[in-house]
């Protein structure tokens, strides 16, 4: 049996048509979108911007998102997962809208035929939901069009854990992980995280640091008009 390959986009402009796509926004989109499943949210809705979100607000959504780190002013919470597991669930449904991460995940479903959400705190459990033989993209979302760090870090984690024929994108990003000993290392040093400290969020770091403490894997639903319905993997037939 030929063996799969996996291949990483740095940023989401190098998305192309592939089988299995898992979009990667450590710092902090991605990290937040499993949390917020873990509290008992049945679904997120990630928007392409903020005035996607705010077309879908209705009642017992909860609109959650930011802009330079910073919450949106007349959204209920913001983009941290520290945030959302003090608050817990305090709706029927979470809408998201990020700078990166929730792009994205809508960008992603454009091209992808699945399309799953890895972080560091849900690492193992998409490992083990990735279809065995299926080609796979890891789509680092980046920061303003730029790769970032920890995002190119938890690529590398998944490129090595996954196998298959790696890409040289894949190799670039396996190296890069295995250029640290910890994954609070990689996190830390990024650029995101110096923004994160700067505007009194830097706890977020190491929440996000923590790996494979939950077993939930985000998958998109469905795709329409800017936003991405995601919720838990749904077993394939």
């Amino acid at each position: 049996m030929k063996r799969p390959v996996v291949d990483v986009c740095f940023t989401p402009r190098e998305i192309r048509p592939v089988e299995v796509a898992v979009v990667v926004d450590v710092l902090r989109a991605t990290s937040t979108i499993v949390q917020a499943l873990a509290v008992g949210y049945p679904r997120v809705v990630c928007c392409r911007s903020v005035a996607t979100a705010r077309d879908l607000r209705t009642p017992g959504r909860v609109l959650a998102g930011e802009r330079e780190c910073m919450r949106v002013p007349d959204f209920e919470l913001g983009n941290s997962p520290t945030a959302m597991a003090t608050a817990g669930r305090r709706g029927e449904e979470l809408v998201i809208a990020t700078t990166n991460g929730s792009p994205a995940v809508v960008a992603a479903a454009r091209a992808a035929e699945r399309v799953l959400l890895a972080s560091l705190l849900n690492l193992g459990a998409v490992v083990a939901a990735v279809p065995t033989g299926a080609g796979v993209a890891i789509i680092c979302s980046g920061t303003d069009g730029r790769p970032a760090l920890e995002d190119v870090y938890v690529a590398g984690r998944l490129v090595a854990a996954l196998g298959g024929v790696p890409s040289d994108a894949a190799r670039v990003a396996e190296r890069v992980a295995s250029g640290y000993g910890t994954p609070l290392e990689p996190l830390a040093l990024s650029e995101d995280a110096t923004q994160l400290r700067a505007t009194g969020q830097g706890r977020d770091i190491a929440w996000c640091a923590r790996e494979s403490v939950l077993e939930v894997v985000p998958e998109v639903w469905s795709t329409q008009d800017g936003a991405s319905v995601v919720g838990r993997l749904r077993l394939q037939p």
